[in-house]
């Protein structure tokens, strides 16, 4: 039996972490080991979560992520370079995870580690829309929520695509491949079903060593989706630390720096929006935090992520089990704030879907300069 996002929040929601099963009620310190960042304290709000903020940082916040013992790790200039919904991000290094006193922070697989990305890449600047999926003939599988305390999408060209499992979003990504004229990342065989009415297949892989190496689009890293989220940032959110609340993480309490960048469960009446609506972060993305959930490509590490320095990271694209639990990242409309972190993470089988459970894609950069720039992207999806 599938299960579904629904399923997924109501579970979480009623006690456990999606993450690893027992999420920290730490409050934070003042400052987060590692990054050089600050945070609140108690249950004070933090200051830094206003409209502008993100896309002020800049170049500055680059320096949060590198300033601390044990991570020598100069991050890459944070300068939005975006074009046609395509945003360019260059390769460089990062401190991926959250420090051991961030509030909510999963308590066994968020260990902080240097990672390095050595290929630029392009990603979707907003979550892939539902006027992007039928733009290449498919059928839209969003809809609204099973129940009304439920998960829905909303059902606007802008919105963004929902109810799709895993197999769905990579045969999505190698048919805008195919429209650009690039090779397909992925090999997806023993398919059944058809792509928007619930497609699965028994056996997958990519036409590449690694999906770093695919020339077409595919679904992010773990590691690649959480570099483009914080944006150089450190804190919690890219619009400034969480807000402190004791007692139950998984509680839905207001948090001002994050209404600001995303819809979750204390502002978004548990149903998607159309993207672009809140506070973009610094390399321009829109979404990452909040309103739906997005697959990648990796197998949940239920234990960490081991020991860095990392580079280039996991890669491998296979099915080892059918019910192994992939990475989603970013929270969703119906989730608690400590759930929409930049570091937290959620994990379904590669079959699973619900309203609310979404995408966005990237593509690998492997050439310069001509393919370095957004004006490089593929054609857009959709038909606005």
């Amino acid at each position: 039996m599938r299960s579904t996002l629904a399923w997924l929040v109501t579970f979480c929601l009623a006690g456990c972490s999606c993450s690893d099963g027992g999420g920290s009620s730490a409050a934070p310190s003042g400052g987060q080991p590692g990054t050089g960042a600050t945070s609140s304290s108690g249950g004070s709000s933090g200051s830094g979560g206003t409209g502008g903020a993100a896309a002020e940082a800049g170049t500055d916040a680059a320096a949060d992520a590198d300033s601390g013992p044990g991570f020598d790790c100069q991050h890459a200039p944070v300068v939005e370079d975006c074009k046609a919904g395509w945003c360019r991000i260059p390769a460089g290094c990062f401190v991926m995870g959250s420090p051991k006193d961030e509030w909510g922070r999963g308590a066994n697989t968020e260990n902080q580690v240097k990672v390095t990305l050595t290929h630029p890449f392009l990603v979707q600047q907003k979550e892939t829309s539902q006027a992007d999926w039928v733009a290449l003939g498919l059928k839209n599988p969003s809809g609204p929520p099973p129940k009304p305390t439920s998960m829905g999408d909303c059902l606007e060209p802008a919105c963004p695509v929902g109810n799709v499992t895993w197999f769905e979003a990579a045969g999505f990504a190698n048919l805008l491949s195919q429209k650009g004229g690039l090779k397909p990342c992925y090999v997806l065989e023993g398919c059944t079903g058809q792509i928007g009415e619930g497609m699965t297949c028994t056996s997958i892989g990519t036409t590449a060593p690694t999906y770093y190496q695919c020339e077409g689009y595919r679904l992010p890293g773990e590691a690649e989706w959480e570099y483009a989220a914080r944006a150089g940032t450190a804190g919690a959110f890219y619009t400034g630390p969480i807000t402190v609340f004791p007692g139950d993480v998984l509680a839905c309490n207001t948090d001002a720096a994050l209404g600001n960048a995303a819809w979750y469960c204390a502002n978004s009446g548990a149903l998607t929006h159309p993207g672009g609506q809140k506070t973009k972060n610094a390399w321009g993305l829109h979404d990452v935090l909040g309103n739906a959930y997005e697959w990648t490509n990796d197998v949940m590490k239920g234990l960490g992520y081991g020991k860095g320095p990392l580079e280039d990271p996991w890669g491998k694209v296979e099915i080892k089990d059918s019910i192994e639990g992939i990475v989603l990242r970013g929270g969703g409309t119906i989730t608690p704030a400590t759930r929409c972190r930049v570091a937290a993470h959620f994990e379904l089988s590669r079959p699973s879907r619900g309203p609310g459970g979404g995408f966005r894609l990237v593509r690998s950069l492997l050439t310069t300069p001509d393919a370095s720039t957004p004006d490089a992207s593929p054609p857009d999806a959709s038909t606005d």
